[in-house]
């Protein structure tokens, strides 16, 4: 947490960054909300605004790559990102039980990706993402184009078991993306410490490291000053026993959260603030 706050006053603020911040509000109370509650009095008011600024800043960068993204050669999209750690991957991948990942909306979630499956292209079509899929097929294929293109493959969220236990009895890597809320009506979530509060947090990643003993590998993409990419893989995790099911699955999925909390202090401008990320009413945020 130290070095996140030394670097706040150092974060990159365009003019873009400066006028969205000021003239469109749009979930602005929900971005300082989130700030409040990850970095409370660590932060002066002013650090938080400069980083609610350097977090508009990165959002347009964003949204400005991913016109370029279209147009952008094969060739090119490889040589602006860097994959690094990719060895423990490949590790995990040669016990032949599939692969875990975990993963947030970091940095810019299609530039990363799709560079990094570029420079390795032996492992196209062996990227499984679990999401929500739009309900218009044309409108999902040509916004995620580039993904499938790339050999990017996606698991609809509804539904998604048996899909899942395919692509892992092919060796290949399922990516679980644990950073927006999950009901605890429905038993998809459970609450876990997320920045010191409670959280809904999907469980099934929990859930099939728990049935497959396969470590989780969270993963992440940046951006560097220089407006390459890094896409990261990060330390696995290792399933741990606790004395029961329900607390099992509690104290591996806060570990993840652990996991994702250390990837947003690294960077914190390229975390996707906008999420209401803690929607758990009191009552229901003391239960496990």
């Amino acid at each position: 947490m130290n070095e996140a706050i030394d670097k706040i006053d150092s974060l990159p603020v365009t003019l873009t960054g400066r006028l969205l911040y000021k003239m469109l509000p749009y979930r602005r109370n929900v971005i300082m909300a989130n700030i409040n509650q990850v970095f409370a009095d660590k932060l002066t008011e002013k650090q938080k605004k400069h980083l609610a600024k350097a977090f508009y800043s990165h959002l347009a960068t964003s949204m400005r790559e991913a016109l370029q993204l279209r147009f952008m050669s094969e060739k090119t999209l490889r040589e602006r990102v860097e994959v690094r750690g990719h060895e423990r991957m490949m590790q995990i991948a040669a016990e032949q039980r599939g692969v875990l990942v975990l993963t947030g909306h970091f940095g810019n979630w299609e530039f990363a990706p799709i560079g990094g499956i570029l420079n390795f292209k032996e492992f196209q079509g062996q990227f499984h993402f679990i999401r929500r899929t739009l309900g218009n097929k044309t409108i999902e294929r040509i916004l995620f184009n580039r993904y499938y293109q790339a050999g990017l493959n996606v698991i609809p969220k509804k539904n998604s078991l048996q899909q899942v236990c395919d692509a892992l009895e092919q060796n290949h890597a399922v990516v679980f993306v644990l950073d927006q809320h999950a009901s605890l009506v429905n038993r998809d979530g459970v609450a876990a410490e997320f920045f010191g509060k409670k959280a809904g947090t999907y469980r099934s990643l929990a859930s099939f490291a728990r049935h497959t003993g396969v470590p989780v590998v969270p993963a992440a993409g940046y951006r560097l000053p220089d407006g390459r990419h890094v896409l990261e893989f990060h330390e696995p995790i290792y399933w741990q026993d606790y004395d029961s099911t329900q607390e099992s699955i509690y104290r591996n999925t806060l570990a993840y959260n652990q996991a994702l909390e250390r990837i947003i202090l690294a960077h914190p401008e390229q975390w996707m603030w906008l999420h209401k990320r803690w929607k758990l009413k009191p009552e229901l945020g003391n239960k496990l």
